[in-house]
């Protein structure tokens, strides 16, 4: 019999969120098949269920790690830029280095629009996580800015990076960019 450290388990669903977030962002929701997840983390498609009741659970899990990862960055940017944090993280997220980053950042721009259409516990993941995020912003915004305030600001930024990271024309998507920037005056 195979002995198994104790922490195995859960590092094997470590790895299997962790992958399925890149593939998330490589490929959309749709883009997520769970045997090629668990190929791609060297497992068998029957040890998943061992992990995860379903797809969409699978889904929701991957998606709460990705806004567990964009809070945890606007931590660092306050921990490393104090009073300066809030200018510093829109100058960031408004940036070509972001733009151009199909595997890390902001989960809002990558996958609001499909989660739309998906499962009630896929959106559910994608509310509690945009939730903490805004929660998260409002902490380093101007008093009385807010939740409300933090919110929209999230809209405009990821609204901007989206069509920043579409348009084809490099100079287009860095007025977007800069324009945003500029417009939002932090």
């Amino acid at each position: 019999m195979v002995r198994y450290a104790p922490d195995h388990k859960e590092k094997t669903r470590a790895a299997i969120v962790a992958a399925t977030a890149a593939r998330i962002r490589s490929g959309g929701l749709e883009g997520v098949g769970v045997a090629s997840i668990m190929e791609t983390c060297g497992l068998t498609h029957g040890g998943f269920y061992a992990h995860f009741k379903s797809r969409d659970a699978l889904l929701a899990a991957a998606i709460e790690a990705m806004f567990a990862n964009a809070t945890d960055a606007i931590g660092r940017f306050e921990e490393k830029y104090g009073e300066t944090a809030l200018a510093r993280y829109v100058d960031f997220y408004l940036s070509a280095r972001h733009r151009d980053d199909g595997v890390g950042g902001c989960p809002v721009p990558v996958i609001s629009a499909e989660v739309q259409r998906a499962a009630p516990v896929v959106k559910a993941a994608f509310e509690a996580g945009l939730n903490r995020l805004a929660d998260r912003l409002a902490k380093i915004m101007v008093a009385g800015a807010g939740r409300k305030g933090a919110l929209a600001l999230l809209g405009e930024m990821a609204g901007v990076l989206n069509l920043s990271r579409v348009v084809g024309d490099a100079k287009v998507s860095g007025e977007l960019l800069s324009g945003a920037r500029k417009a939002i005056g932090v």
